[in-house]
């Protein structure tokens, strides 16, 4: 095979854009890493640079899809179903998680230039460090802060009472949350003073 095939990959890119629902993706991803995998073996360097772009765009949606689920390394209940999710049931390990929500983070320019780089082997990884402009990882409770940011929106809590929720808190809960609030708010104020994350 000189290459992926324009139609096979034309079709696998469009998969990626289009899916909504985690498990397809995953696979999406599962069976580029393995095309990819192949191609390295059979030194066919075109077909290996079409899976891992395909690959890579599979692990950024998967990422997307993640934070929005609020997977991050732990279980979280289900909105849609009563059951609890896990990161296990999918497929995906704590590390994986962590690093294709990074490369979700990463805005769509910056990920498309690093992609298209010819000098650089792209990986997600990669992406990650030349974006950030670091060798090291992203500690994993800025990653954790950002999304429990995000939940504020997601579920809607923003709009909603504090008094009102406050007053469905057991007494326990509640004296730990009028403990709290004012060191977490002064917190939060002062990430919203920063600016470029500084």
């Amino acid at each position: 095979m000189a290459d992926l095939g324009l139609v096979k990959y034309d079709t696998m890119i469009r998969a990626v854009a289009e899916c909504h629902d985690i498990d397809e993706v995953k696979d999406i991803r599962d069976k580029a890493l393995a095309l990819e995998k192949y191609a390295q073996v059979a030194m066919n360097t075109d077909a290996e640079w079409q899976a891992r772009e395909i690959r890579l765009r599979a692990e950024r949606k998967a990422g997307t899809m993640l934070a929005d689920m609020g997977l991050h390394g732990g279980d979280r209940k289900s909105r849609s179903h009563d059951t609890t999710l896990k990161l296990d049931d999918l497929g995906i390990s704590k590390d994986q998680s962590a690093r294709w929500q990074q490369l979700a983070a990463v805005s769509t320019d910056k990920f498309e230039t690093a992609l298209a780089d010819p000098d650089q082997k792209a990986s997600s990884s990669n992406i990650i460090k030349k974006v950030n402009g670091t060798e090291t990882a992203m500690d994993p409770d800025a990653l954790w802060l950002w999304d429990r940011l995000r939940d504020f929106e997601r579920r809607g809590i923003l709009g909603r009472s504090s008094t009102e929720l406050v007053s469905e808190m057991t007494e326990a809960m509640a004296a730990d949350a009028r403990r709290l609030a004012p060191a977490v708010s002064s917190f939060i104020r002062a990430v919203g003073n920063t600016s470029d994350g500084k």
